[in-house]
């Protein structure tokens, strides 16, 4: 897609709208990152609904931290298949600088699994970045449509980016949160019966063992 700009999901999709809750929601996995580099962030979906088809988010970076784009500046992002076998991925910079990001079908297909990464993007740390934890943040409403055209959304979801000068910490986030009751994924959304060698995700966190 060579445009910077993506529209907003029709307004005939939000006939009908609920809160996401913590059945049907967004989540960010936590990242790491020396000041120059770049680092992957992962938007992940938490969700009961076994018939959500289309999801839509905004995203602001924190201070010191750019989207990595292409040569045609196109953000750099991968969607995960095993979640989302049929779709489309979306991406743009909008004119307040904040990414834009839509994940859709137009033959309705259902995302797969109940949790776990949907898409990861990249972003790169400025040389003078300060160290120190900085919270990314989703703005407006984050949507996830149904094939009922029924609209759960979720109003700023926030993840934290860890900026250090201390290598050996990359890949290695902090001690994993409660938030899903400890349960381990890989970092294809596929989920563990335990820690896996690796990089793990546990409570939403990155882990390495």
């Amino acid at each position: 897609m060579k445009s910077h700009r993506i529209s907003l999901l029709s307004a005939a999709l939000l006939w009908g709208t609920a809160w996401a809750g913590n059945d049907n929601c967004f989540y960010f996995t936590d990242a790491v990152v020396l000041p120059g580099g770049q680092t992957s962030i992962e938007l992940c979906m938490r969700n009961s609904a076994a018939d959500l088809t289309c999801l839509e988010a905004e995203v602001r970076l924190p201070e010191g931290l750019s989207l990595v784009c292409d040569g045609e500046g196109i953000p750099v992002a991968t969607l995960y298949r095993n979640r989302t076998a049929g779709h489309d991925l979306q991406v743009g910079v909008l004119e307040n600088g904040n990414l834009k990001l839509l994940v859709s079908d137009i033959d309705g297909s259902l995302f797969s699994g109940e949790e776990g990464p949907i898409l990861s993007f990249r972003v790169q740390a400025s040389e003078t970045a300060p160290t120190g934890e900085c919270a990314l943040q989703t703005t407006g409403e984050s949507l996830l449509v149904d094939t009922n055209a029924e609209a759960y959304y979720s109003v700023g979801v926030t993840g934290s980016v860890l900026v250090t000068d201390d290598a050996t910490r990359i890949g290695l986030t902090g001690t994993p949160s409660s938030a899903d009751g400890g349960r381990v994924y890989n970092l294809a959304g596929q989920r563990q019966n335990k820690m896996q060698r690796g990089v793990n995700i546990v409570g939403g966190r990155k882990v390495l063992k």
